[in-house]
């Protein structure tokens, strides 16, 4: 049996198994701490996390809060990633499912599209949800969950850090380097980091002024109806003369606590990587790429940094849209 390979929330970018899932943890703050939302399934009479199969063309990100739309009611955006489940399925296919914690503001009525898959909807404190939860293993994510909690991290907000899609090749293009364009791989590398960067529910768009990075953003910015930035210092040209502005200016991006998504080229992406590395304890800036092209076209970084006066990257994670 062949592998699916989808695009991953690993720094590999890309993940094998026969069979890929994603869910979350939804969690919401309670008089008395946190309390997440279990599901009932009454085909197996199990308590779990809301879950499911990775659809066609989809990531995994996509897959986690489309899963929780259909078995909740839940519109989700995602926080921090939780560690994964792998097991075997029927004795011979492996799979693998990819949780990320995701705060809950509102009361959403408990809708699933099918309730002879999910019938019951529980929110618990998390030490009642310990005891109730079928699988012993379905610990491991909520014992995260716990954990990030205490230190603040379970709050952190996304930097989303976007290569700019596949563009014409540059000793091809005769013309001002600016206005060089995206192939029509480019394009459809796009419109597919739509879904994609939908998934943090981030409204802030910000990129390089140079037509292959407006283009990039292009199509989030027309399904959002929020308009791009153009920063000057995030171009090529601008970093060479004067890096040091643009560190700066990452900086400031970390500095102001502010979910964004911004879009840069390959010789601009070592200053930001090492701008991060600063904020980030150094088992976490391992996980940066280190080597030239450190992103693929149309590939993202999610920086998840804890709010607090002093910025504090606590995770990292690299994903590929589709067609990247």
């Amino acid at each position: 049996m062949s592998a699916k390979s989808v695009g991953s929330a690993q720094a590999s970018s890309r993940v094998t198994a026969d069979i890929l899932a994603a869910g979350a943890l939804c969690w919401r703050q309670g008089s008395e701490g946190i309390e997440v939302a279990l599901i009932h399934r009454p085909r197996y009479n199990d308590w779990s996390w809301p879950k499911g199969k990775v659809e066609s063309r989809e990531t995994l990100p996509e897959t986690a809060v489309r899963e929780v739309k259909e078995e909740t009611g839940l519109d989700i955006t995602l926080g921090i990633p939780l560690p994964s489940a792998e097991y075997m399925v029927g004795g011979k296919n492996l799979k693998k499912v990819f949780y990320w914690s995701a705060q809950v503001k509102s009361e959403n009525t408990f809708a699933p599209m099918n309730k002879a898959e999910v019938d019951e909807v529980r929110w618990l404190p998390v030490g009642e949800a310990r005891t109730k939860l079928t699988s012993y293993a379905d610990r491991d994510q909520l014992d995260a969950l716990e954990k990030y909690d205490a230190t603040d991290a379970l709050r952190a907000w996304p930097l989303i850090l976007v290569r700019h899609g596949k563009a014409f090749p540059r000793a091809k293009w005769h013309e001002t380097e600016h206005v060089r364009p995206l192939l029509a791989l480019g394009t459809r590398q796009a419109m597919a980091l739509t879904g994609l960067l939908s998934a943090w529910g981030t409204k802030k768009l910000i990129s390089s002024p140079w037509k292959r990075c407006v283009a990039t953003l292009a199509p989030l910015s027309a399904a959002t109806g929020k308009s791009i930035r153009k920063v000057s210092c995030l171009s090529e040209k601008a970093s060479s003369a004067n890096p040091d502005k643009t560190s700066r200016y990452i900086e400031k991006l970390l500095e102001k606590g502010k979910p964004v998504i911004y879009c840069t080229h390959r010789p601009v992406l070592p200053l930001i990587l090492s701008v991060y590395a600063k904020h980030a304890p150094q088992r976490i800036a391992e996980k940066l790429p280190k080597e030239d092209p450190y992103l693929k076209p149309g590939e993202i970084i999610v920086a998840y940094v804890r709010p607090g006066a002093v910025p504090r990257i606590v995770e990292f994670e690299r994903i590929r849209p589709i067609d990247a």
